[in-house]
């Protein structure tokens, strides 16, 4: 284990030891000034994060986009402290009375017994979400990044667990074998698709931009025949919501890379109307999509960074 990772994962519990001794108003107030002081002193990726807002929001203008930028950088400082404190019976009740909308479409899809593929992207709430997977008892497999800190890594999946012990981690790693292991047992495999694949994904239009989604939901869709479904996250009003919809696709008679172009722009074009209309909790942001340079730096003014 390298030093490096161990000092790490020190910091990590020390942080979140001292956030815990605090209530829960305290620990969200406190990380909006954090979230307000990054966006006047340090505002970090803010070349990325302006140019991925111009792409959604074309139509406005320089003061509006930096306006609802300050609000995205308290929203990103808000959900690690959301992370660290989640297990707390305040927000776990939040989970357990989230408002879900197309139970039934996700059942049904179940019932089919091919297992799920149900579509994501990265939104602010993504804890509450796995979480919520676990209080339900939905047999569920979760791709994910592993994080190059091992030790952080285990914590962060031992946390989940809290909630139950229906959601499984499959890693990136893994390669499709694993993930269609996951289908033919019958579970809801989660899939994330607001991530750039440059050099191995598909090209799909995504906000008038082509975007290099990943292949897999296509080509296990078109293996298997496993309905596809979207899920979107987010707080609305105080409430926690979780919406799930199936993806409507034609038939395919094989596996083709114009099959999976389409299957892959029906599924990414659904959500852009949730990053419309929930930019602030749309954790990619900050990620580079469509571009991996040409940041051009963001200049601002005394008034249109407090106002």
């Amino acid at each position: 284990m390298k030093l490096k990772h161990r000092l790490e994962y020190i910091l990590l519990r020390t942080v979140i030891f001292f956030i815990n001794i605090l209530p829960v108003p305290v620990i969200l107030a406190l990380c909006s000034s954090l979230g307000m002081l990054a966006w006047i002193v340090y505002p970090f990726r803010l070349n990325v994060a302006y140019k991925n807002l111009s792409t959604v929001f074309p139509e406005l203008g320089h003061t509006e986009k930096l306006r609802l930028l300050r609000k995205v950088y308290i929203q990103f400082t808000r959900t690690f402290g959301l992370i660290f404190i989640l297990h707390r019976r305040r927000l776990v009740n939040l989970i357990e009375n989230a408002k879900i909308e197309g139970r039934d479409k996700l059942d049904w899809a179940l019932n089919e017994n091919k297992g799920v593929i149900l579509t994501t992207i990265h939104a602010s709430w993504f804890e509450a979400y796995f979480a919520w997977f676990n209080l339900s008892g939905l047999p569920t497999s979760l791709i994910y990044q592993k994080q190059s800190n091992p030790l952080s890594d285990r914590f962060f999946v031992s946390q989940r667990k809290k909630y139950g012990t229906s959601l499984e981690h499959i890693s990136t790693y893994e390669g499709m074998s694993t993930y269609q292991d996951a289908l033919d047992k019958k579970r809801i495999l989660i899939v994330s698709l607001d991530q750039s694949y440059t050099n191995k994904g598909v090209w799909v239009p995504f906000f008038n931009r082509p975007l290099a989604c990943a292949k897999g939901t296509a080509m296990l869709h078109l293996r298997t025949g496993a309905p596809v479904l979207t899920s979107v996250y987010y707080m609305d009003k105080g409430k926690l919501h979780i919406d799930f919809d199936t993806v409507q696709f034609p038939s395919y008679d094989d596996i083709s890379e114009e099959n999976i172009e389409d299957i892959s722009r029906r599924c990414v074009k659904l959500y852009e109307p949730f990053i419309r209309k929930y930019p602030e909790q749309w954790f990619s942001l900050f990620h580079r999509l469509w571009s991996k340079k040409d940041y051009p730096k963001v200049k601002r003014t005394f008034r249109q960074i407090l106002f």
